[in-house]
């Protein structure tokens, strides 16, 4: 059974619930507000949802997980590496991790956060590279290496969050961090997935559910925005439409279409909050939504606001003072 908490505090006693929380010193700066902190801890993989209410600076020891943020509104920046990272609401960042210290600074963040274990990562690293397993993971970006990665992250966090249940089985809660596991390792650019060359070919190429799910993730980051049947990704996949189903309502409780959809609704957030677009209309468009009151619902019930409320927000900020 996971560990299901919460916390909501202030001052010292917040500063002190999340370096417990954590398992590092965060050194959150004074002016720190009330946090909200949210958790479902099934063990090596581990969801958070938190809200602090405060501008505030950080400088972090590294942490015991890999920590990928979710940022669902207020800004973040990061540095670590030498490399700052600026990321606003809609945007993902990986915070943190083995023999990784980070700082920075964030403005009233409500966030996401997935953390990995150890575990889970080389359990994934065995898989992506075996040469590999073993060896540190060195990651050359902490932001997504496209926006279509992005969305693929996010919308796999959404469907395994979702989908296990507090009474999951220890094979389902590994089954989950491997697949969370790879798709970090395909989000973030590092030093396994650029040379990975099993014996025989890649184990993407492996005929069974898990994989089966991992190539058709793959394909949909890469084609998001195209017009992609079922049919279409199960030909892409070597696999009968059937079978396709059947991988992603077991390994995300979602079907194929529902999975290519979030991708997508997180491709228009990104554009509206990016001004590659100029108007609500445009950016569904462009990312395959031609039903203007089922996008709209749609978005809504994804983002907790309607489309046009993400625009103009965008168009707010570059307003001159």
């Amino acid at each position: 059974m996971p560990s299901t908490y919460g916390f909501e505090g202030t001052g010292d006693d917040a500063r002190a619930w999340l370096d417990a929380a954590y398992g590092t010193q965060l050194r959150l700066s004074s002016e720190i507000g009330t946090v909200r902190h949210d958790r479902i801890d099934h063990g090596d993989v581990v969801f958070d949802h938190i809200r602090i209410d405060a501008r505030y600076s950080f400088d972090s020891d590294p942490m015991p997980m890999l920590v990928v943020v979710d940022l669902l509104s207020g800004t973040y920046e990061f540095v670590h590496d030498e490399m700052t990272d600026r990321v606003s609401d809609g945007g993902s960042v990986l915070v943190a991790g083995w023999d990784m210290p980070f700082s920075g600074s964030a403005d009233h963040p409500r966030q996401r956060s997935t953390s990995l274990s150890r575990e889970v990562m080389l359990a994934a690293v065995a898989e992506a590279d075996p040469h590999h397993a073993g060896r540190h993971v060195i990651f050359t970006s902490y932001v997504p290496r496209s926006p279509a990665a992005g969305a693929r992250w996010r919308a796999t966090v959404d469907q395994v969050g979702a989908m296990l249940a507090p009474d999951a089985t220890p094979a389902q809660e590994d089954a989950a961090g491997r697949l969370l596991g790879h798709t970090l390792l395909h989000t973030f650019a590092n030093n396994v997935v650029l040379r990975a060359t099993p014996p025989g070919g890649s184990p993407e190429d492996v005929d069974d559910s898990p994989s089966t799910v991992r190539r058709a993730a793959r394909i949909i980051e890469e084609h998001a925005s195209e017009d992609l049947s079922p049919g279409d990704l199960a030909r892409e996949c070597n696999v009968t439409p059937r079978a396709l189903q059947y991988a992603f309502r077991r390994h995300l409780g979602c079907t194929p279409q529902d999975y290519l959809r979030r991708v997508r609704l997180d491709l228009v957030r990104q554009s509206l909050r990016d001004g590659s677009v100029g108007s609500v209309g445009d950016a569904a468009a462009t990312n395959g939504f031609f039903n203007p009151g089922r996008f709209a619902a749609d978005y809504r019930q994804v983002f907790e606001e309607n489309p046009a409320q993400t625009l103009a927000r965008r168009q707010s900020a570059e307003e001159p003072p």
